[in-house]
């Protein structure tokens, strides 16, 4: 990929990664009472993944061109143009990527080392032992010293981590906890979160992609709160532990950067407080499930991939389909299979073909 073809890419896809977060925006806001926010915006950010998958390895659709002036030297000045600023670009771009991923492979080992140093919790110290699995597989309740924030990890096994300062509560508020983060856990939270992390690691630059990032965070809280709550005293007591997270707050705010915990922010439990204490609770609750927004995301998608910005002076205007970018040509020649990886007409922006 050329610098020139890499700034075609990048600017087209903040194009598509902006229609596609904002359709998602749309249809959250129109459904505020149902559930399935969580999973629009998990959604969301696994197509974003595709896109960006899609524009850095295969050939794109060309519905617009550049309409430039034919003058050779013209199109040469442009060409050098889009090549100093692809490079910058470029650098600045993987900088970007290189910092978020290192700052995730960071909190992962610091994640991994709370949960090797953190200890069994005493199942004396549970008011409510059932339902404590995750399809068929038990979770194992930890508790550590390194954390104010309970979270929850899930590789091979479910687990809850609950700091120390849990264990002062009571017995009714612990297990309030215990059920929230048991909620994160069947939802498939920590996976949500961790593909959320590579997408802010991708599209660092772009602060659609960070404010879809709170409202995904919110959208979980949300989630689990209405799933653990079911009565107004449930509220009051799991309203109880909330208060306790945020007097946390004056000690310091620890949370972890891996992608598989839980920031839960004063602002957020602000929030969250407020819906507790503003439910109707008397009165059932009926929450919309809409079966068209996950097709509409879906269809959004696919037609993002075609917008494309005609940016890149040197590209064919007798071609649709733009070259194979030369590292998936490289796999695609290597197995047998023809894969054009040059530009059709490429000769325009070189003289000596023109004698």
């Amino acid at each position: 990929m050329t610098p020139a073809s890499f700034l075609e890419t990048i600017v087209s896809l903040s194009l598509q990664s902006t229609v596609l977060i904002g359709v998602t925006g749309v249809l959250v806001h129109s459904g505020r009472k149902s559930q399935s926010a969580h999973r629009l915006w998990a959604v969301c950010h696994i197509l974003l993944l595709l896109l960006f998958l899609l524009a850095f390895c295969f050939p794109h659709p060309r519905l617009f061109s550049s309409s430039l002036n034919e003058n050779r030297n013209y199109l040469e000045a442009v060409q050098h143009m889009e090549a100093g600023m692809g490079q910058v670009l470029l650098i600045i771009w993987l900088t970007g990527v290189s910092i978020s991923l290192c700052a995730l492979v960071s909190g992962t080992i610091q994640t991994v080392k709370i949960l090797n140093r953190a200890k069994p919790l005493e199942q004396k110290l549970l008011a409510d032992q059932e339902n404590l699995q995750v399809g068929t597989q038990p979770i194992l309740l930890l508790c550590s010293e390194e954390t104010h924030t309970p979270f929850c990890w899930q590789i091979h096994q479910p687990v809850i981590v609950l700091p120390r300062s849990i264990l002062s509560l009571a017995a009714e508020e612990r297990a309030m906890i215990i059920r929230h983060e048991t909620e994160h856990l069947r939802a498939a939270h920590p996976l949500h979160l961790f593909l959320q992390r590579l997408v802010e690691a991708v599209f660092w630059f772009h602060p659609l992609v960070w404010w879809s990032s709170r409202q995904a965070v919110c959208s979980r809280e949300f989630y689990c709160d209405n799933q653990s709550v079911h009565s107004s005293n449930e509220a009051l007591v799991y309203l109880k532990s909330l208060l306790h997270f945020a007097e946390q707050q004056k000690r310091g705010w620890k949370t972890l950067s891996a992608g598989f915990t839980f920031k839960n922010s004063p602002s957020l439990i602000q929030q969250r407080a407020h819906r507790l204490t503003t439910c109707d609770w008397s009165s059932s609750q009926t929450l919309t499930r809409y079966r068209w927004d996950i097709p509409v995301i879906l269809a959004t998608a696919l037609l993002s991939v075609l917008l494309w910005a005609p940016l890149n002076v040197s590209a064919s205007h007798r071609s649709f389909w733009s070259p194979w970018p030369s590292w998936s040509s490289h796999v695609l020649h290597s197995i047998g299979i023809p894969a054009r990886d040059y530009e059709i007409d490429g000769h325009r922006l070189r003289p000596h073909e023109h004698f």
